[in-house]
């Protein structure tokens, strides 16, 4: 399962078992962010568990609704996650233009790191919005081994490092960009047939 193996620098992947291996018994989100656990203007972050209904492009995943995530569609069935830190190409299926390179890859590439079913945690940063303008939630998604989705992408090379401009810079970003540059000089995933893989 190729997807699933990060292929970042090796300086940065000792780093993380580091990390990991000093946390002790400390979350993923707690190691990677140095234990400041905190969620969108500095309010105390939990892992909200959830379900993956579907992928919608490779930057965004439907989940089932609940009380921590109510619907965002009007039939109520399901709540929209963007996944925080990360860009990728845009499908476009609701404009009439042509889906931009490496778009269907990420899509497909998120899809098979988390099919419908799928149990993940959600995790907001200390200092980004829970939400953008369209009501979807702005967050980490982590698989139940740990996995960062966002993290795997970038190492794999189906997404770009990004947030929005003017936005307080998202705790994970520096990883993101680290896996990101790694997987341009490799030439993995999209690199090796776009021009640009995110805006």
């Amino acid at each position: 399962m190729p997807i699933y193996i990060l292929k970042i620098a090796p300086a940065l992947a000792a780093a993380v078992v580091l990390v990991a291996s000093l946390a002790g018994c400390q979350s993923f989100a707690d190691a990677i962010t140095g234990g400041n656990s905190q969620g969108g203007n500095g309010q105390p972050a939990a892992a909200n568990s959830a379900t993956v209904i579907r992928v919608i492009d490779g930057d965004t995943i439907a989940v089932q609704p609940s009380d921590a995530f109510p619907p965002t569609n009007d039939a109520g069935s399901e709540h929209v996650i963007r996944l925080l830190g990360i860009d990728t190409p845009e499908m476009n299926v609701m404009s009439e233009e042509d889906l931009e390179c490496g778009a269907q890859n990420a899509s497909d590439q998120l899809a098979a790191l988390l099919p419908a079913g799928a149990a993940v945690s959600i995790i907001f940063d200390a200092d980004a919005d829970r939400s953008d303008r369209y009501g979807r939630s702005l967050a980490y998604v982590q698989l139940a081994d740990g996995t960062d989705a966002a993290l795997a992408l970038a190492s794999t090379g189906y997404a770009e490092a990004w947030y929005p401009q003017g936005e307080p810079e998202p705790e994970r970003f520096a990883a993101y960009a680290a896996a990101e540059d790694n997987a341009a000089s490799s030439n993995l995933g999209s690199h090796s047939m776009c021009d640009s893989i995110g805006r």
